[in-house]
Formats: C-alpha cells, structure tokens, sequence
C-alpha cells in the first residue's frame, strides 16, 4: 500500500484508483460503524470520504501512514453525519438512548448492533477505530485528533455504556470468574 500511496501523491492516477480500491472497505465499514450500518447517509459519508482522500492525496506527505491518514478522514466525514443525523432524530422525536424492543427471533448480533449505534458519535468513533480497526491508542488519538487520555477515556465511556446496555437487555457480558478455593491456595 506504501509504494501505491507514494506513487499517488505524485500524481499517477492510476496509482491513486488503486490506493482507492484498496482503502474503500476500510473506510466503507469505519463509515458504517460511525453512522451505522444499513443507512444511506453511511454510504454517503464513505462516498464522501474516498472524495476527500481523492483530493487530499497530493497533499499528504507521509505515504507510510496512509491508512490512518485515510481512517482519519473517514472518521471526520462520519461523525459530522452521525452527529447530523443524531439531531435530526431528537428533532423528529425518535430519540436516541436505550435499545430499541427487539422481537423474539432477533439475537445478540442485533442487540449490540442497536446498543453500538446508540453510542454517541464521538465514543462510537473511538470504539470502532480501537475495538474493529484494531489501531493502537496513538493511532487513534491520531485519527480523530486528540490525546491518548481521550481516548483511553471515551474507550472506557463506551464499554461502560455498552455493558450497561447489553445487560439491560440481558446479555450479561460474560466474564469468567475465577473461583476461589481453600484447595488451591499454596
């Protein structure tokens, strides 16, 4: 990807639909993720984001860290859409907290999807970019443009939440606990 974002920012266009092909599924899902999946405004904030990476790219002088640079902007992109589309769901009255009710053949794929995409923007994005992207804590600060300790602390805002969540809904995350027994001890 290095030598294709290095050919990029030089202008070949070739390289640059090449670079694109190979980020649109990285961005297309953080797009997703962000704004939530099965929305038009999702594929229009990816859509939206491979344009601003198009453009930016003879701009971007670091072609080793394209894929964060390219995460960055899609992160950017979707969360000015989710948050658009956060106001207009309190506007129409559709709120935004709790998990919808769920009928009885839906599962926990469904519940978590409905507690993620009830995340407020900002935390999902962090959640996403760490949990699913897989970046590092730098990587992510990086991304969304700010420290190490808010991301650390939005991380944690968003587990809480969705832990509260799940178990609201009765998935109990489910830890296993160690069981303490006059047996084992030394």
């Amino acid at each position: 990807m290095v030598s294709l974002a290095s050919r990029a920012c030089g202008g070949d266009a070739v390289a640059l639909n090449d670079l694109l092909a190979e980020l649109r599924p990285l961005v297309v899902r953080t797009a997703r993720l962000v704004v939530g999946s099965g929305s038009w405004a999702a594929e229009d904030a990816a859509q939206e984001a491979l344009l601003d990476i198009s453009r930016g790219i003879s701009r971007w002088r670091d072609p080793a860290a394209v894929r964060t640079w390219a995460l960055r902007v899609a992160i950017r992109r979707a969360l000015k859409v989710a948050r658009r589309e956060r106001l207009l769901r309190v506007r129409n009255g559709s709120g935004v907290e709790g998990l919808e009710e769920r009928t009885p053949g839906e599962g926990r794929e469904v519940v978590l999807k409905q507690a993620f995409d009830s995340l407020p923007p900002r935390l999902r994005a962090t959640a996403v970019l760490r949990l699913l992207a897989g970046l590092t804590e730098d990587e992510t600060a990086d991304a969304l443009g700010c420290s190490v300790g808010a991301v650390k602390s939005n991380l944690h805002d968003a587990r809480k939440r969705l832990t509260c969540l799940l178990s609201d809904a009765g998935y109990a995350p489910t830890v296993e606990q160690r069981k303490e027994n006059s047996d084992d001890r030394p």
